[in-house]
């Protein structure tokens, strides 16, 4: 009785560390999935500006959906919940990595105070894309010296964060190759922080998802190899169990209240499983 009782709570404790493995491997897919796609577009805005955000996407979008295979397949469950809980270490390390270069280093690189101010120029040939390529000439006025600059097609250059002395940064970005306006480079400053930021929730869902896989791993075996068989037994036991307390006869008077008695026992015992099955 008691060891029936020890299965059933077992069993009790994990359908629900499956249901919320479930729930945070669902939101960890979406998340990266979501930062995959950010991060794809803010990579192709602009030529000269690059993240690697959407790297860590793809990794956890990879480690959160061998986990779901893993909850919901019984064939080799023990080898695919493992196999999802190193990529997912493998994407949380990405994640903080891609905090660290995106964040510190790509963000902090922009200085949009020009750009807002409306000293940046932009420059076009227009639909002249034989010379998209080319370099031309445009005159670039600091704050203390004039100088020429080459640019391509399609680029925003501020002035005043060009160095005319050395022909070089001074310590931002000057130039956005591949824009279509000088605007545009506030949009791209601003997904660069959203990825960042996108990438610290999945840096902390990503430690949770891969905590509550590793529990999930350790109580299902620790009952059985094979948990969905056992399940399988055990609702089909209920379901006899059920037929008979409600088929059995009455013999005597005293009877009926001994039955009733030990129905309700057997029915208290199989009635954790109806958790289980919604």
């Amino acid at each position: 009785m008691q060891q029936t009782q020890l299965r059933f709570h077992l069993l009790e404790l994990l359908m629900k560390r499956k249901k919320r493995a479930v729930w945070l491997s669902s939101i960890l897919l979406l998340l990266s999935l979501v930062i995959t796609a950010v991060g794809i577009f803010t990579e192709t805005r602009t030529e000269n500006i690059s993240i690697i955000g959407y790297a860590s996407g793809i990794i956890l979008a990879f480690g959160s959906f061998l986990g779901l295979l893993g909850l919901f397949l019984d064939e080799n469950r023990k080898q695919l919940l493992i196999a999802a809980i190193i990529f997912l270490s493998f994407g949380i390390i990405g994640a903080f990595i891609c905090v660290i270069v995106d964040g510190v280093f790509t963000a902090d690189s922009i200085d949009l105070r020009p750009l807002r101010a409306g000293r940046c120029q932009y420059y076009t040939s227009g639909q002249n894309f034989i010379y998209e390529n080319y370099l031309a000439t445009v005159p670039c006025q600091s704050f203390t010296e004039s100088c020429n600059l080459k640019v391509r097609s399609n680029t925003c250059y501020c002035c005043e964060l060009y160095n005319c002395a050395n022909g070089d940064y001074l310590k931002n970005y000057f130039e956005f190759v591949g824009v279509k306006s000088c605007q545009e480079i506030q949009s791209v400053y601003i997904m660069i922080w959203l990825v960042t930021t996108l990438n610290i929730s999945a840096f902390i869902l990503g430690i949770a998802t891969s905590a509550i896989l590793g529990n999930f791993k350790n109580t299902e075996s620790l009952i059985a190899p094979d948990v969905s068989v056992q399940l399988f037994n055990f609702h089909n036991s209920r379901c006899n169990a059920k037929e008979e307390t409600q088929s059995q006869p009455h013999t005597s008077p005293s009877a009926p209240l001994l039955l009733q008695e030990q129905g309700v026992d057997t029915v208290q015992q199989v009635c954790c499983l109806s958790d289980l099955d919604v």
